[in-house]
Order: C-alpha cells, then sequence, then structure tokens
C-alpha cells in the first residue's frame, strides 16, 4: 500500500499535491492534516473533495477519493497521522508558514513527522519524499 501525507488543506495541497497523487495512480491511500474542525467534519463526511481545474477550453471539477482527513489537535487523529506518516512513501506541508512548522506543540507539524519518521525506522517502513511548499527560501532546512 502506497501512502501520500499532506499536512494543511488549502490550495496547494487540495489542489497539487493531493489533486495530483490522485491523478498519478500511484497511490492506495490519501492523508490529510487539517487544523480548521468544519473543514475536518465536511472532508470526513464526504470522503472526497471536489477541484475545479482550469484548461484552455473551459473548466473542469475533479472529485478526489477516498481521502482521510485527521486533525492533528485531536488525540486520536494525531496518532492516525503519525502511523499514516510511517507508512507514507510521499508527503507534503503545505502551510501558510513555515512558523507553523513547530506550533501546537505535540500536535505540531515537527512533532507528528518526527514521531512517524522514527516509527517507520523502527519499523522498517518504507523510504520517503518529504516536499516543503511554504513560500520561504529555507523550507526544507527549517522543517528538517
Amino acid at each position: 500500500m502506497r501512502t501520500f501525507v499532506g499536512f494543511g488543506f488549502g490550495p496547494i495541497q487540495a489542489g497539487l499535491f493531493l489533486a495530483e497523487a490522485h491523478l498519478s495512480g500511484n497511490f492506495d491511500r490519501l492523508v490529510v492534516a487539517e487544523v480548521v474542525p468544519e473543514v475536518v467534519a465536511a472532508v470526513r463526511a464526504a470522503a472526497a473533495f471536489m477541484v475545479n481545474v482550469g484548461r484552455d477550453d473551459g473548466i473542469d471539477t475533479l472529485t478526489v477519493r477516498p481521502v482521510e482527513i485527521y486533525s492533528p489537535r485531536v488525540d486520536d487523529d494525531r496518532a492516525r497521522l503519525i502511523a499514516a506518516v510511517a507508512e507514507a512513501t510521499e508527503m507534503a506541508t503545505a502551510l501558510p508558514s513555515v512558523d507553523f512548522y513547530g506550533a501546537g506543540g505535540a500536535s505540531s507539524v515537527a512533532q507528528i513527522l518526527a514521531g512517524g519518521l522514527l516509527r517507520k525506522v523502527e519499523q522498517s517502513g518504507p523510504p520517503a519524499v518529504v516536499y516543503a511548499a511554504e513560500n520561504h527560501t529555507q523550507a526544507a532546512e527549517l522543517l528538517r
């Protein structure tokens, strides 16, 4: 099973990373972390989301499904995110700022990634690529 994990559910994550992961057919599982409760509830209820894709001759609507969405602020959800990181082969952060990497203590992106990557090593999980898509020239270095 190949898993993609995204952090943040804004337009870059949803419209680029998750949509392309879905279209690639390379992933059996799409997982995303989001902190806005209403967004988590809506996506969870549908197990999907839609993206409008502009083309030269019009706009197509793409439905991305199935999608698992979890709130890092909820203990059970955070545990699921850590487990997903441990099995992921690709991950992407697409947050409003690199300042969010460490925000939130145990529910921070940095802590979830650290916990999942540690578990990945302990379980001899698959190698993974992590894309840092924040608008900062040193995003990857700061995330490391």
